[in-house]
C-alpha cells in the first residue's frame, strides 16, 4: 500500500504545474483534489496496517483514534474540494490547503496521548535536527 501512496504523491507536482499553467481552471483543480482523495485513501489503509502491527503500549488508543479521525476529516474535505472545484476552483484550493494544515505538525495528534513515551521521543527527535 505504501507504493500506492507514493505513486499518488508523485502525481501532485504534475497536477500543481497544470493548475498553475491554466491559472486555476476548474478541471485541473478538480483533478488535483481527486489526487489528494486517492492519496488520503491510500494513507488510511497504510495507517490502519501500521496501527494493526504496532504495539498497543507504544501508540495509545487515544492517539490512534485521533489520527484516524484526522484522516477521515481530511478525506471528507478533499471530497468536498473535488466537488466544489467545478464551480469555485479557488475555494476548492483553499479547502485543500486547510485540510493539509493538521499534517504540518503531527506532534499535536501525538500529544493527545499525554504520558506516552512516544510523545516524548518524537519531541526529542524533532529537536535533534535543529
Amino acid at each position: 500500500m505504501n507504493f500506492g501512496h507514493l505513486f499518488g504523491v508523485s502525481l501532485v507536482p504534475f497536477a500543481t504545474a497544470w493548475m498553475a499553467r491554466t491559472h486555476m481552471a476548474a478541471v485541473p483543480v478538480a483533478i488535483y483534489a481527486a489526487i489528494f482523495v486517492c492519496v488520503d485513501l491510500a494513507y488510511l489503509v497504510f495507517e490502519r496496517q501500521v496501527h494493526a502491527q504496532a504495539d498497543k503500549t507504544q501508540i495509545p488508543e487515544r492517539v490512534r483514534r485521533a489520527a484516524h479521525v484526522r484522516s477521515l476529516a481530511t478525506l471528507a474535505i478533499f471530497l468536498c474540494a473535488t466537488a466544489v472545484a467545478v464551480f469555485l476552483p479557488w475555494a476548492s484550493f483553499v479547502l485543500i490547503c486547510c485540510a493539509l494544515i493538521p499534517y504540518l505538525t503531527p506532534e499535536l495528534a501525538i500529544d493527545l496521548g499525554s504520558g506516552s513515551n512516544l510523545s516524548i521521543n518524537l519531541k526529542q527527535s524533532s529537536c535533534k535536527g535543529k
